[in-house]
């Protein structure tokens, strides 16, 4: 069992931690567009081009599963913060 301390810290640290998570998953959101303006342009073109729109689709699809993971993460860590944090509270009630 967590003192009251530790569970604010823990809470606190976990709180950075979706921070930092949030910012790879902007990143990724601009990579996911990024492939998919590339895969767009590559599969309206022959030869080569084609080729590199056909990668860029499946980086495309890639990195958005990447962000749909990334985000039920950073979902699953605020319940898991919200969660310390009400802990707290009924522990002081």
């Amino acid at each position: 069992m967590l003192t009251k301390r530790q569970a604010l810290e823990e809470a606190q640290k976990q709180k950075e931690a979706l921070t930092k998570i949030g910012g790879w998953r902007r990143n990724l959101f601009i990579l996911t567009s990024v492939f998919l303006v590339f895969a767009i342009f590559g599969l309206q073109r022959s030869g080569v081009f084609f080729i590199l729109g056909i990668c860029a689709a499946v980086l495309t699809g890639v990195s958005l599963l990447l962000t749909f993971i990334v985000n039920l993460s950073i979902r699953n860590g605020r319940r898991n913060v919200e969660q310390i944090l009400e802990s707290i509270r009924s522990v002081q009630e």
